[in-house]
C-alpha cells in the first residue's frame, strides 16, 4: 500500500513560518503544504507565490470551510493561538501549535479534551525534547554518567525581538499583555529543564522591567518607538523538582549579548555543558570526577552506538506528529508537557509579585 502524503496548512505567515515551516514541510515528512492563511491576506498570498502553495486564505475559519487538509500548523501570534487551535481541533484536524498553545491551563486543557473527543493528534512547540544534544544528555543522566544529578542552570535570553531580528511585521505585540519575554523565551528554558527532570513541584521567581521604551533596529519598522513598560522583560525563575533536584532559568529580552552557556547540568560526579547552538547537533561537553580512576577533567564523549536522530529544522515537530499518528503512540512534544510548562508560566507573576513559592498541580509523562 502506498504511503500517505499528509496535506498541511499553515496558519500565520510571519517570519517564523517563512524561516522554519514553509521551506521544510516536505523535507521533514511525507507531507506537502496545500494552503497558507493569514489575517493579513497579503502575507498568505506572498507565501503561496514564494513556495508554490496552491491556495491562500484570510483566516482559519475560511481555511476550514474551503480547504481539504490533514494537519494545521498554528504559527500565528501568541494571543491568537487558542481561537485557532480550538477551531482546528473542533474540526477533527491534527494540529501543531506554536508556543504557548493557550493563555492559561484551563484553556489548554479544553484543547486537549477537544482533540481527544474529535480523534485529533496534537503537538506543541518548542521542539527541545527532540534535540540531539538534550537526548544524549538525558541518556547519560539515566546511565549515571555524572552521578546523582541535582541542578540545572539554563540561560534563555536575547536583546528583544526588535533588537536582533529583521522583521517585516511590527514587533510591538511582543510587549503587550498576553505576550512578552516569559511566553516567548521563558517557555524554552522551562521546557528544557522539565524535559530533563520531569514535572516540577514548586516555582519561585524574581522579575523586573529593564527597558520601558524600546526602538526597532531593522526591518520594515526600523526606528519605531515601542512602549515596553507593562510586563517584565527579565525573569530569574527557580524550580523545585523534589528528590533533591532544582533548576534556575534566566530568561528575558534584556541581554543584548552573552557568552553564558545555554545549559549546564550538575551532578555529584561531574557536569554536562552545552557549548554550541543546538541546531548544529553538537555533542555536549562532559566533566568527570572519578577519584577511584584517577580522573578529573573535561572528557570527549565517544559516539554512541545508537545515537538520537539529529535535527534538520524546527519543523521536526511535523515528523513527531506524523510518527505519533502512524505509530499510534504519544508524541514527544505532548500537549500535557506544554500544559505543565504553561502552569509554571501562569504561576510566575504571583511568585514574583508576592515574593513566594507557588505549588504546582499538573504533571506529564516524561519519556526518553
Amino acid at each position: 500500500m502506498a504511503k500517505k502524503t499528509w496535506k498541511v496548512a499553515v496558519v500565520g505567515c510571519g517570519s517564523f513560518a517563512n524561516g522554519q515551516y514553509f521551506p521544510n514541510i516536505d523535507k521533514e515528512a511525507d507531507a506537502v503544504c496545500v494552503a497558507a492563511a493569514d489575517v493579513v491576506f497579503e502575507r498568505a498570498e506572498a507565501a503561496c507565490r514564494r513556495y508554490g502553495i496552491p491556495a491562500a486564505y484570510h483566516d482559519v475559519h475560511e481555511l476550514l470551510a474551503s480547504c481539504d487538509f490533514d494537519i494545521a500548523i498554528d504559527a500565528a501570534s501568541i494571543q491568537a493561538h487558542h481561537e485557532i487551535n480550538m477551531a482546528v481541533l473542533s474540526a477533527g484536524k491534527h494540529l501543531i501549535s506554536q508556543k504557548p498553545a493557550a493563555p492559561d491551563v484551563e484553556r489548554l486543557t479544553l484543547q486537549i479534551e477537544t482533540a481527544k473527543a474529535n480523534g485529533a493528534r496534537f503537538v506543541c512547540a518548542p521542539i527541545h525534547p527532540m534535540r540531539y544534544d538534550l537526548n544524549l544528555a538525558r541518556r547519560w543522566m539515566a546511565d549515571g554518567a555524572i552521578g546523582n544529578v541535582y541542578y540545572a542552570k539554563c540561560n534563555m535570553s536575547h536583546g528583544g525581538p526588535e533588537y536582533f531580528q529583521y522583521r517585516d511585521a511590527d514587533p510591538s505585540w511582543f510587549f503587550e499583555p498576553g505576550a512578552g519575554a516569559l511566553v516567548d523565551m521563558g517557555v524554552h528554558g522551562l521546557q528544557i529543564v522539565t524535559a530533563l527532570f520531569g514535572p516540577a513541584r514548586r516555582v519561585g521567581c524574581m522579575a523586573k522591567i529593564t527597558t520601558p521604551r524600546r526602538t526597532v533596529r531593522s526591518g520594515a519598522f526600523d526606528g519605531k518607538e515601542i512602549r515596553a513598560d507593562r510586563i517584565p522583560d527579565q525573569y530569574l525563575i527557580t524550580l523545585d523538582f523534589g528528590d533533591g533536584r532544582m533548576a534556575l532559568v534566566d530568561s528575558g529580552f534584556s541581554q543584548k549579548a552573552s557568552k553564558a552557556l545555554q545549559l549546564e547540568i550538575f551532578g555529584d560526579r561531574g557536569t554536562i555543558a552545552f557549548t554550541r547552538p543546538y541546531m548544529q547537533n553538537p555533542v555536549p561537553e562532559v566533566y568527570l570526577d572519578s577519584p577511584e580512576l584517577g580522573i578529573r577533567g573535561w572528557m570527549e564523549p565517544m559516539p554512541g552506538a545508537d545515537p538520537p536522530e539529529k535535527l534538520r529544522s524546527q519543523c521536526c515537530c511535523l515528523r513527531d506528529l506524523i510518527e505519533s499518528i502512524e505509530g499510534d503512540r504519544p508524541p514527544r512534544l505532548s500537549p500535557e508537557h506544554a500544559r505543565h510548562v504553561l502552569e509554571i508560566m501562569c504561576a510566575i507573576p504571583a511568585a514574583a509579585e508576592e515574593g513566594r513559592v507557588v505549588d504546582l498541580k499538573t504533571t506529564f509523562e516524561n519519556r526518553l
